[in-house]
């Protein structure tokens, strides 16, 4: 679930129980920027990686082939890694930098299994942001609906958002959008990728808070 503080409701606050501060509506408009900056940082990374699984591809004569990770590295896997050495060698460095998965040492002492859990990392760094995408386009909807509602510039962040709604007497005309973004963050806060943004506030206590 999202961070809930711990001062108590104001009675004259239109929110229900769900939200019991101010506090709570702001760490939800930190929750969202946190997952809309790690979107952002797949998107930069997932891309990086295609660029090297294009090389990949071209050096062992697929240049049409789909740049997917399980795709490309069956291949390497199948025909050996031999004249694409750089490129895996950057793409673990991509994974390494990013929390994800990589084989000790350096590449050129990779043996096959290597080469294939490689791409088994690179494969969960795609579907990582797959999922971190859907979220962000539904994300983005409800958030235009609410600044459409109560009538925010659009280039309004999303903390400003909802530090706005804490302090407004209509904000639970948009209810319905704040309910489905919570419930959003807490789909993605589920254990797995996403858990590692709260890693500091679980330590201390047993429902993560916004990031850092």
């Amino acid at each position: 679930m999202f961070h809930r503080a711990s001062s108590q409701p104001n009675p004259s606050s239109p929110w229900p129980e769900r939200y019991t501060s101010s506090e709570t509506l702001r760490s939800i408009g930190a929750q969202v920027e946190a997952l809309v900056s790690r979107h952002s940082g797949l998107e930069i990374h997932k891309r990086a990686i295609e660029q090297q699984l294009a090389l990949m591809a071209a050096q062992i004569h697929e240049q049409d082939m789909a740049l997917i990770p399980g795709g490309v590295f069956l291949l390497v896997e199948i025909r050996g890694s031999g004249g694409v050495s750089d490129q895996l060698e950057q793409i673990a460095c991509i994974l390494h930098e990013q929390g994800y998965w990589k084989p000790r040492g350096r590449v050129q002492s990779y043996h096959q299994q290597d080469v294939y859990q490689l791409g088994r990392s690179a494969q969960r760094l795609f579907e990582d942001y797959e999922v971190a995408d859907r979220r962000v386009r539904q994300l983005e909807v409800l958030l235009g609906y609410i600044k459409e509602r109560l009538q925010v510039e659009s280039e309004a962040t999303p903390q400003a958002v909802f530090a706005g709604l804490a302090a407004a007497a209509d904000g639970a005309k948009v209810r319905a959008e704040v309910d489905a973004i919570a419930d959003l963050l807490e789909q993605a806060n589920r254990p797995g990728w996403f858990t590692r943004l709260f890693v500091r506030n679980r330590r201390k206590k047993r429902t993560p808070g916004f990031l850092r």
